[in-house]
């Protein structure tokens, strides 16, 4: 993105600058009804190209934590000099790689399948997967585009080819209504290209729904379902959450939602995934919303989309160390995935809270917070013997695959949130809040264009509130014995 800036700055002021076409590369996804399985992937470098280059496919996703391998369903990769002619291609044996030319040829192009019948079959959690389903195709990035090393923060340009006649929809560059057949979008760099999603088909639904920050809903439903009062609990949420943080970091949302007849008994449905301006949300039939919904179906996709959506600020615009920059082939190794979800999910309370008379949001807020203090206490005694940074590494792997990790670092993290917003408000007189350390760590994430420290995050909340939180961190990272549950006195 910065160089991206640069770019623009250089060209504004008449100055020399690389020309955009040396930069961009163009990535190409072809969907044929004639093979319906897969899709097609073509890359094209800018410029001939000195080989060997190394292609690589993701194990990891950023917030996944889990390592999720889509290389095995990449085939037929096949790459091309400048002459047209075929260039080698060596399939790395152990790793997610491909050697892409020999010494001394030229490399213009690469192109390779992906078996997405094959990934959905054979990856168990729907949301680490893309689908095809009859008049459907719903793509995650990371799950098809591979990037060359080295080249990860050049600008992509993404063409999009469907069947005749087929809508077709990107979080890129999202349109109401949408393209059909063909659609074209830029992104920055790769992880915006590997973080959005596509959605093709005659059966894919979309809306657009008025407000502050455009909204878009994609649906993909093999059931009844109300798109119309989805779009409003969406709609609700995205409003409540950027008022929360005063600003968005992005221009428009995108809401994903699939409502899918499971595969077999053995694939799980249920859970989300944030990206950076929108959110993926997978769920079985059975979870559909209709007009015979109760109240409490209703909260549950509602608090679902408050906390997804406040992901596209924590941890994607600000984090701890280990978040970014990405490790795409291997699951990076985080401390403070109780920030990511904790403060995450503590956002999400409390946004939907400011909105309620003030009665009412102190019994929201005090039955979310009493739930999380169920999951500790109700937590294995080896899991409430860990200090939260070390709960945090095995979350790196385990988080949704060992659910009691996953639950204990949010509910670790979203108490520790409400403890600290409860010191700033008393030792302020309401003056100040958790809100407002929140917005000045978002400002000096982008100021400082970095990971914060944990010791960091007491310091950078203080500037801002004049409150000192360090001892409520410092005993929140300690092992969740019963006094660690107890509020700290103000």
């Amino acid at each position: 993105m910065i160089r991206a800036a640069l770019l623009i700055a250089l060209a504004a002021l008449g100055l020399p600058g690389r020309a955009a076409s040396e930069e961009i590369l163009t990535y190409s996804i072809r969907y044929d009804l004639a093979v319906p399985s897969v899709v097609h992937i073509s890359v094209k470098l800018p410029a001939p190209s000195d080989a060997p280059l190394t292609l690589i496919m993701p194990r990891s996703v950023p917030g996944g934590y889990a390592q999720r391998p889509y290389d095995p369903f990449v085939i037929n990769v096949k790459a091309y000099t400048a002459a047209g002619s075929a260039a080698e291609v060596r399939r790395d044996e152990i790793g997610p790689r491909w050697a892409i030319g020999s010494r001394g040829e030229r490399v213009s192009r690469v192109e390779y399948d992906v078996d997405v019948t094959r990934m959905e079959r054979e990856i168990f959690d729907a949301s680490a997967t893309s689908k095809i389903r009859d008049g459907y195709v719903g793509l995650l990035g990371y799950s098809v585009f591979a990037f060359f090393d080295g080249w990860e923060n050049r600008a992509i340009d993404l063409e999009v080819a469907a069947p005749p006649g087929w809508p077709v929809f990107s979080t890129l560059a999202p349109r109401f209504p949408a393209e059909t057949a063909t659609l074209t979008a830029r992104a920055p760099d790769y992880y915006a290209l590997a973080d959005s999603q596509i959605m093709l088909g005659p059966k894919l639904q979309l809306r657009k729904i008025d407000g502050g920050i455009p909204l878009f809903l994609s649906v993909y439903s093999e059931s009844e379902d109300d798109v119309v009062l989805e779009s409003a609990l969406a709609r609700d949420v995205l409003d409540k959450v950027t008022a929360y943080f005063g600003k968005a970091p992005f221009s428009n949302y995108t809401v994903v939602l699939e409502f899918l007849r499971p595969v077999s008994p053995r694939h799980e449905y249920g859970f989300s995934m944030e990206h950076l301006n929108s959110g993926t949300f997978y769920l079985d039939v059975d979870h559909v919303l209709t007009a015979r919904s109760t109240d409490l179906e209703k909260e549950a996709h509602h608090f679902n989309y408050a906390h997804h959506i406040a992901h596209s600020w924590i941890p994607k615009h600000a984090y701890g160390v280990g978040y970014l920059p990405f490790t795409w082939e291997m699951t990076p190794v985080i401390d403070t995935i109780w920030f990511n979800e904790g403060f995450g999910r503590y956002v999400a309370i409390a946004a939907l809270a400011d909105a309620l008379p003030n009665d009412e949001a102190a019994r929201y807020r005090k039955e979310k917070l009493h739930r999380l203090r169920r999951i500790i206490a109700e937590a294995p005694e080896f899991i409430q013997r860990m200090r939260l940074d070390e709960l945090s590494r095995e979350g790196s792997f385990l988080y949704a695959d060992d659910f009691r990790v996953g639950m204990n670092l949010f509910a670790r993290g979203a108490l520790m949130a409400g403890e600290m917003d409860d010191r700033i408000r008393s030792q302020t007189r309401g003056q100040k809040s958790l809100r407002d350390a929140l917005r000045h760590l978002m400002d000096w994430s982008e100021q400082n264009h970095r990971a914060f420290r944990t010791e960091e995050l007491p310091v950078i909340f203080r500037e801002a509130t004049g409150v000192d939180t360090a001892s409520i961190l410092d005993r929140w990272m300690q092992p969740a014995i019963r006094a660690a549950m107890q509020p700290s006195v103000h």
